[in-house]
């Protein structure tokens, strides 16, 4: 199941580029916040989210979500929908947020993990990895931080496609249950050059055109020229 981490943060007043600039300048991070509520513009302590950011990076995160507006506070159920970075400095510029209801189902992407060694490996294969994230069906409490497929078993030429994914309880996938999630793969072999057959081949022999042979001239033909000279 997905971690769930606490948060504090605020309903900014003004939204647009300058806003979130003049945010950044105070040390606040940007952000958005969408859900069936409405869609709020929100900023963060850069010293409460990063510890945050940092943590989805391994996989799903659930944020119970502290948020200010005006001197009232209120609790949201949030996931980490995407991070903005500069990308010239590397920092972070922006974070966009869905939030999500407690007793309704959501979808989102779950990345996949594989474990063990496969047995193809020693056969020479390759092991690939097709689908890096699965999209999942669930309650947000039952939401998995990444999905972990066992690989050990996996000979030459065999699969673990989406319907064959172990997945917890309480959990549907979403994509077709006929693809290949990870494989093993034969290693590509380079087509042998042709072995050169014994002996230099013999090249054609080049047919040359005849001369035209004298003794055959029509001899009327040689006195005719030598009576004009």
């Amino acid at each position: 199941m997905a971690k769930t981490v606490s948060l504090k943060g605020s309903v900014r007043s003004q939204v647009g580029t300058k806003a979130a600039k003049a945010s950044r300048a105070l040390g606040l991070i940007p952000g958005i916040m969408y859900g069936k509520r409405g869609t709020r513009a929100v900023q963060f302590a850069m010293k409460d989210i990063s510890p945050v950011l940092h943590l989805s990076t391994e996989g799903n995160l659930l944020i119970d979500l502290e948020l200010d507006d005006a001197g009232k506070s209120g609790q949201h159920l949030a996931l980490i929908q995407e991070i903005q970075v500069d990308p010239v400095q590397d920092y972070v510029i922006h974070v966009d947020l869905h939030e999500v209801a407690k007793d309704e189902k959501l979808h989102a992407e779950v990345r996949v993990v594989e474990f063990g060694e496969p047995i193809g490996l020693k056969q020479g294969g390759l092991l690939e990895l097709f689908m890096r994230h699965l999209r999942v069906e669930c309650l947000p409490q039952d939401l998995p931080e990444v999905i972990r497929i066992d690989v050990s078993n996996l000979e030459v030429g065999q699969s673990v496609h989406v319907g064959e994914v172990v997945l917890p309880k309480g959990v549907s996938v979403l994509n077709p249950k006929d693809l290949p999630v990870v494989s093993v793969i034969a290693p590509k072999v380079e087509e042998a050059a042709a072995a050169p057959a014994a002996g230099a081949a013999k090249q054609p022999e080049a047919i040359k055109e005849k001369k035209a042979d004298d003794a055959k001239v029509d001899p009327k033909a040689k006195a005719d020229t030598k009576a004009k000279k």
